[in-house]
């Protein structure tokens, strides 16, 4: 079983140099750095080394299309350039929490696709479509009381077309996922033939959390849907999961999934070493 890591990253060259060689050992690993990063000046070529850059790099503005952009680099490129059964999407704050031969037979044994999928009643509860019924724009050079104004404006003066009428019915979910590689193949191909699903997600609201998994539920491979392997843990609410740390590990461990999200290396160095020397 051979799988591609996906690492988005803005920041810490440093991490991801420690990062890269441990994926690098069970698979083909590509990185996308965002093109407004800094510090990155003298890493390029030891990056190089142990992942595949894209041509092109993105200027990512979090929640934005430029996400989903960057993403979709990686994809293509992995798809031209490797041979990897399965594509893993992560950013540089994720870690794996299982060993690599775990995952490959995991994933041999189950042949789904890992993406987390909301379920119908929960989209409606929290009025989910609502993100795909109105124009949002994201800058990173609008002073943000300009870019609030536009964006009020925007939801009261402009109604999107319904998003059912083309596509059918949207699905929402986290963006860490787990794709197989006829899934994205059928994927790149539905994209190329329906050049508007692109257009219809610019300028919306977060859709890193819907993009994917419409595909997913449009595609011959919905009822392959075993959800993410990717811990994340939500319980405090808000737009950012809680970080991570030592003390959660029983419960990620029992959780049995492979990766989790979000450490910050600055404070568990030791323990993000350990882990991926594990891996």
């Amino acid at each position: 079983m051979r799988i591609a890591y996906l690492i988005l990253a803005h920041r810490a060259p440093d991490d991801l140099l420690t990062m890269l060689p441990a994926f690098r050992r069970h698979g083909e690993t590509y990185l996308h750095v965002d093109r407004d990063s800094r510090g990155f000046e003298g890493h390029w070529d030891d990056l190089a080394k142990y992942a595949v850059l894209p041509a092109r790099r993105h200027s990512v503005s979090w929640g934005g299309f430029s996400v989903v952009e960057a993403a979709l680099e990686l994809i293509e490129t992995a798809l031209a350039r490797g041979s990897a059964d399965y594509l893993i999407l992560m950013s540089g704050a994720c870690l794996p929490v299982l060993s690599a031969a775990s995952l490959s037979q995991r994933l041999a044994g189950e042949a789904g696709e890992y993406i987390d999928i909301m379920p119908d009643h929960e989209a409606k509860g929290h009025d989910r479509k609502k993100r795909l019924a109105h124009y949002r724009f994201y800058s990173k050079t609008m002073p943000r009381p300009c870019l609030g104004a536009l964006n009020r404006l925007s939801r009261q003066v402009w109604t999107r077309p319904a998003f059912d009428a083309e596509f059918g019915e949207p699905r929402f979910g986290s963006m860490w996922w787990c794709l197989s590689r006829p899934f994205m193949e059928w994927a790149m191909e539905f994209r190329r033939a329906n050049p508007t699903y692109d257009k219809r997600f610019r300028h919306t609201e977060t859709p890193d959390e819907c993009y994917f998994q419409t595909l997913v539920s449009l595609s011959p491979f919905a009822g392959r849907v075993k959800g993410s392997l990717t811990y994340v843990d939500w319980e405090k609410g808000g737009s950012h999961p809680r970080t991570l740390s030592r003390q959660d590990m029983p419960r990620i461990a029992a959780s049995g999934l492979c990766f989790a999200r979000k450490f910050d290396w600055d404070r568990d160095r030791d323990l993000a070493c350990s882990l991926l020397e594990a891996y």
